[in-house]
């Protein structure tokens, strides 16, 4: 359990690292794109689409289990002080457990829409290019397995101290 432990922190670290590189980039791209455009009248027709389908979508999902792992998702706790140490981590773990459940579901949903625009080939037209962006559709199915797997854990970590002790250690 420790390797597995592990290899999601590690990934969910990667994971990430590569969101945040994604920000960098949109910036410089944009930047780039401004830039050309202003100073030589040089426009990059291709520029809203990397940013919508690419950077945009590597953003919003792939840092998905980071987030879970370092318990920075939006929670909203009415009751919770008033609950005693162990009911809150069962609360925890239930929750853990819902949310892994709705992650897997998004999983699952969006896996089989990333092969099925792979099999198709999705292409944006733009002007006189052909822009395939198939790619794109991977990053949603990766960020929700992701969190779906820290979510298991996490959950796990919650009824199970020894885990969970490993799970902070890791973190």
């Amino acid at each position: 359990m420790g390797k597995l432990i592990t290899a999601a922190m590690w990934t969910a670290r990667v994971m990430g690292y590569i969101g945040a590189f994604a920000v960098v980039a949109m910036m410089l791209h944009i930047t780039l794109d401004v830039l050309l455009r202003n100073l030589f009248n040089i426009s990059m027709n291709t520029v809203p689409e990397i940013v919508a389908r690419y950077y945009m979508t590597a953003l919003a999902f792939l840092p998905l289990g980071w987030l879970e792992l370092k318990r920075q998702m939006i929670s909203v706790e009415l009751i919770e002080f008033v609950l005693t140490d162990r009911i809150r981590r069962y609360s925890d773990a239930v929750l853990m457990v819902i949310a892994a459940v709705v992650y897997g579901f998004l999983a699952w949903t969006n896996w089989d829409k990333a092969i099925s625009e792979t099999r198709v080939g999705t292409l944006v037209e733009i002007a006189t290019y052909k822009m395939p962006v198939w790619h794109s559709f991977y990053f949603a199915p990766v960020g929700f397995t992701l969190a779906t797997v820290v979510s298991v854990l996490l959950a796990l970590g919650y009824l199970i101290p020894n885990l969970g002790s490993k799970l902070e250690e890791a973190d």
